[in-house]
């Protein structure tokens, strides 16, 4: 017989996906509770987010007509309910990352330096688990100091034990926790986590990639648009006024080069000529 529980998470879960408009899998493995918790209410108002076990979410999932989603429920999951559409729930998500303590056996994702300076902690047997932690730690005015900078785990490195009891002692929180939705589904269809992030940053870059090579190739291949005729026109004129400067031409638009031109070789001639004749110049 299913336990009664079972049975009214299951009711309960598919009442309140029928409410919302899109629905995604979260996986939270690897996701504290503590910072869990913080990004729930970071999103509240916004979209929801419910935990439960996988089997549940499935038969939830059944009940209220969402299909394709089973695939994706892998790990530990949650669901995340919400009326955005998928690719703004996914930034929204994304967006409220988090910083975590590093646990023994994780990989420090840059050097975990210890800074110089007071660590808050009061005199005690706290200084040697620093110190074998390989931070330079001293007594100062009833309180452990940090002496210089200290070097406690390498970028790319395992956290051991001590080095990991140390730096969530002194507060350190270089883990990065982001969570990520696996797939969301609107309206019959389902989309994948890898299509819904965009990185704004590197889209806007290639952007203006494909809009300088577009340009290069309209401007080189003398295709005529509002981007390129200006430059083309351009182009056009420098080349008229060069070909009439080499040509002789006098017109308007030569006319000017002409005289400057004659102004500056006869200022060269005359910078030539002996002092007493510049003077008797001047003087006319």
């Amino acid at each position: 017989m299913v336990a009664t529980w079972k049975t009214d998470t299951v009711s309960s879960l598919a009442k309140r996906i029928k409410t919302h408009s899109v629905v995604g899998v979260v996986s939270i493995t690897g996701v504290p509770s503590k910072q869990l918790q913080s990004m729930k209410k970071k999103l509240k108002g916004q979209a929801d987010i419910v935990v439960a076990r996988n089997n549940l979410i499935v038969k939830a999932l059944e009940k209220a007509g969402v299909n394709g989603m089973d695939g994706y429920l892998k790990s530990a999951s949650g669901l995340i309910m919400s009326n955005m559409n998928p690719f703004a729930l996914e930034k929204l998500v994304y967006g409220c990352k988090t910083r975590s303590a590093a646990r023994p056996g994780s990989t420090a994702p840059f050097d975990l330096i210890v800074p110089a300076g007071d660590t808050g902690l009061p005199a005690g047997p706290a200084i040697g688990d620093l110190q074998q932690a390989g931070i330079k730690a001293k007594i100062q005015g009833g309180k452990i100091i940090v002496s210089e900078n200290s070097l406690v785990v390498k970028g790319g490195q395992k956290v051991n034990e001590k080095a990991a009891a140390v730096l969530a002692k002194l507060g350190v929180e270089p883990m990065e926790i982001v969570l990520r939705i696996a797939a969301a589904h609107e309206a019959g269809m389902v989309y994948d986590g890898g299509i819904l992030h965009v990185d704004e940053a590197e889209t806007v870059a290639k952007i203006g990639d494909a809009h300088r090579k577009a340009f290069n190739l309209a401007y080189n291949s003398r295709i005529y648009n509002k981007d390129v005729t200006i430059f083309l026109i351009q182009e056009a004129i420098g080349k008229a006024r060069n070909l009439m400067i080499n040509g002789g031409i006098l017109n308007r638009e030569t006319v000017g080069i002409y005289l400057a031109k004659a102004d500056a070789v006869a200022k060269s001639i005359k910078s030539a000529l002996p002092a007493e004749l510049q003077a008797e110049l001047d003087g006319k």
